[in-house]
């Protein structure tokens, strides 16, 4: 009697995004379950834009409650208080974007990182712009307008360098 000898293993499918098929479930888990657990492809561009806007308004009103907390409630400089209140931002947008925008069931670390030092580069845009605009008018209309500047660069970076798969 012969022997089957393994060969080797397929590769995997590749689907419309260039990401692997989803693993088929193991025998007896419901094929929704394994969906809901498995990793799904990146977002076109627009898909990803229009979720990372609406996780950005979320984080817009983070940035704004802190603010007002801080500077307005306690009396904190406001450039201080527009620092924490980006970066209470930017830690409530990568939790958003990484379990929606870019669909990840997991959350990484290294991606933690890197989306603050992408954020980085908006938080000193937004501190700055803000720092600003506040001498001509509101401190939270100034925090506005830096959150827009910062807003735009962040998006190119996060999307092309921290979920660049």
């Amino acid at each position: 009697m012969r022997q089957h000898q393994p060969g080797p293993e397929p590769e995997p499918a590749v689907g419309p995004h260039g990401s692997a098929d989803p693993p088929v479930p193991p025998a007896g888990v419901p094929a929704v379950a394994a969906q809901v657990v498995a990793r799904r492809a990146k977002p076109s561009i627009f898909g990803a834009l229009w979720r990372y806007g609406l996780i950005g308004g979320l984080g817009v009103v983070v940035n704004l409650g802190v603010l007002h907390v801080l500077h307005i409630e306690l009396g904190f400089g406001f450039t201080r208080s527009s620092a924490v209140a980006t970066e209470a931002a930017i830690i409530s947008n990568y939790l958003g974007n990484e379990l929606w925008t870019f669909h990840h069931r997991r959350l990484s670390l290294r991606r933690l990182a890197q989306f603050n030092l992408a954020a980085f580069a908006g938080l000193v845009a937004t501190v700055a712009v803000a720092t600003v605009v506040k001498e001509f008018t509101h401190p939270l209309l100034a925090q506005l307008v830096g959150i827009g500047f910062g807003a735009g660069l962040n998006f190119a970076l996060n999307f092309w360098w921290t979920w660049r798969r």
